[in-house]
């Protein structure tokens, strides 16, 4: 368990939270470019010829910049559940010949969930909600599918690097990579780490067992802020 993991460095940060100060703490820590650190960490990792899983891809402005670092005979995979992000996330990369867009999460059980579609323009807080979440709020129902199987039946190409960003919906992402995880040939993972989201859910553990488990399989971690782990390991 690293500092980022520990319960009551997680509780406090919920109470931050609560109390609408978790932008003003975040920009007194890391300046106005918070998420720079990590983002320039991942990008910088990328190699030419890549493949990169952008699981969680919102509207694309990732999976954009991904595809630009991969180049020609990388390939971009850009998995988003939400119809409405979906659609604007095809039309951003309509011009890009090296990404495959996918309407369906990742997750570690194939079948349906509920989710919620954010409020923001961007839907940058879309998330998947559970029945005890959910009323109240308009909601639909979305596909998820499993990380593992994708690969073991080729329909989709084995992961040089991994970008999860599900807001909450972390552990089930990982889970259901387990095998995918224990081949080098993945090397890079950058999870946005959404820690009290995970509380609410009474998934008080999962932070820990993310790390456990990225650990067991031989990779370094480091947390590049408060909400962003990148795990690295060596080819």
């Amino acid at each position: 368990m690293s500092f980022m993991t520990n319960g009551a460095v997680i509780a406090l940060r919920k109470v931050v939270r609560g109390l609408g100060l978790n932008s003003l703490i975040a920009r007194l820590i890391h300046g106005d470019g918070y998420e720079t650190r990590f983002d320039l960490a991942f990008q910088n990792s990328l190699r030419p010829g890549d493949c990169v899983w952008d699981i969680g891809a919102n509207i694309g402005f990732y999976t954009r910049l991904f595809s630009g670092r991969v180049g020609n005979n990388g390939r971009v995979l850009a998995f988003e559940p939400s119809p409405l992000n979906h659609a604007k996330l095809e039309a951003a990369c309509a011009d890009l010949s090296n990404v495959d867009i996918f309407n369906f999460g990742i997750g570690d059980d194939d079948g349906e969930v509920i989710f919620q579609q954010g409020e923001d323009d961007l839907g940058a807080t879309s998330r998947v909600v559970f029945e005890d979440q959910a009323g109240g709020v308009r909601t639909v129902k979305v596909q998820i599918r499993v990380g593992d199987e994708l690969v073991k039946k080729r329909l989709a190409r084995l992961p040089n690097a991994l970008k999860i960003d599900v807001e909450g919906f972390e552990l089930e992402v990982v889970r259901g990579l387990e095998h995918t995880l224990r081949d080098r040939r993945l090397r890079l993972i950058g999870i946005e780490m959404h820690l009290t989201l995970l509380q609410d859910r009474g998934l008080k553990s999962a932070p820990q067992e993310i790390e456990s488990i990225l650990q067991g399989q031989g990779f370094t971690l480091k947390w590049a802020d408060s909400s962003h782990l990148l795990a690295v390991r060596q080819d």
